[in-house]
């Protein structure tokens, strides 16, 4: 795990796991046959007192899912785990958002029951009634839940260290976050607007699309962001990542 401090803000990576998909999943065009164990990495944030969890990693997944995707944990691994060993329980997060409601982004929001949940309108509109090619990615009990949503619409200043960016073309309603550190320098959490590293140093689009020149748009944004020190949402590299 990685933890950043800086004035009044906090920054740790924790581990949900990894998860078996098609690599062709994470990048458009490339790495057709080969399978990859894709990181789970929720962002947990301290900022003006909130503690923020941005995404919540993958819940128990039906039958239908497991035939395609395994779930792998190491010991101490999984999102309640890495809370406990910070000494916070789910129901210590005050916000949770979901960059987007993939279910291995959404797929523990149900323990999150005092926190807010920061959506885009777009993107649970999209949920539920996801187009059929984009049907699979979504599992409505991860997030049809009696939680306090709340809908944004565009850029969003959540505090004054953190903004939620809008970054569609995966899905519609994605969006990613940026954490301002004191120094000037950006931590910028991808969400799967940039799933891998060769998303942004190459401008790569995922493999999973609703549009890809929307998609190659957000890209292009994400890299127009000075100082910015890029997490990408599977990138398996990045899980002892040691952030500033």
């Amino acid at each position: 795990m990685g933890l950043a401090m800086s004035g009044e803000v906090s920054i740790r990576l924790l581990v949900d796991g990894r998860f078996t998909l098609p690599k062709a999943l994470l990048v458009f065009g490339k790495y057709f046959g080969e399978t990859y164990e894709a990181a789970l990495k929720p962002m947990l944030i301290v900022s003006e007192g909130e503690r923020i969890l941005v995404d919540t990693g993958i819940g128990p997944l039906p039958a239908k899912h497991t035939r395609f995707h395994k779930v792998i944990r190491k010991p101490g691994e999984g999102i309640e785990a890495q809370l406990k060993a910070l000494g916070l329980k789910p129901e210590d997060i005050d916000v949770v958002v979901n960059t987007h409601l993939h279910f291995d982004h959404c797929g523990n929001n149900a323990l999150f029951k005092n926190a807010k949940f920061y959506v885009q309108a777009d993107e649970l509109r999209y949920a539920y009634a996801p187009d059929k090619f984009m049907k699979n990615a979504y599992i409505r009990s991860f997030f049809d839940l009696e939680v306090d949503y709340v809908l944004i619409r565009g850029r969003y200043k959540l505090t004054e260290h953190v903004w939620l960016l809008p970054t569609p073309g995966h899905t519609p309603g994605h969006q990613s976050v940026v954490v301002e550190l004191p120094d000037g320098r950006r931590v910028v959490y991808c969400g799967d607007a940039a799933t891998l590293r060769e998303c942004i140093e190459r401008r790569n689009i995922p493999g999973v699309l609703w549009r890809a020149d929307v998609a190659l748009r957000s890209i292009d944004r994400l890299r127009s962001i000075r100082n910015a020190i890029y997490i990408y949402a599977h990138d398996n590299e990045q899980l002892e990542l040691l952030l500033p």
